[in-house]
């Protein structure tokens, strides 16, 4: 069975958004050799931090690696 965006709340919906980020950017920053809170300070101000945290852009519902595309590309 495949739940929808409908069928959660905000705070599932933050909890997906927040999981995502945390894994993607524990890999960016091990990969880059910077500290996570360098790699979460560069995303917080990128259009992609803004994109996943509004939640109708369904970015939250994607894995961690297309996260980063989209993080890399902004």
């Amino acid at each position: 069975m495949t739940s929808t965006s409908s069928n959660l709340d905000l705070q599932q919906m933050e909890l997906c958004a927040v999981s995502v980020m945390r894994t993607m950017l524990e890999d960016y920053s091990t990969e880059n050799g910077i500290p996570f809170e360098d790699a979460f300070l560069r995303f917080s101000v990128s259009p992609a931090y803004q994109m996943l945290f509004n939640y109708s852009t369904g970015l939250w519902r994607e894995g961690p690696d297309y996260l980063r595309e989209v993080f890399e590309e902004g």
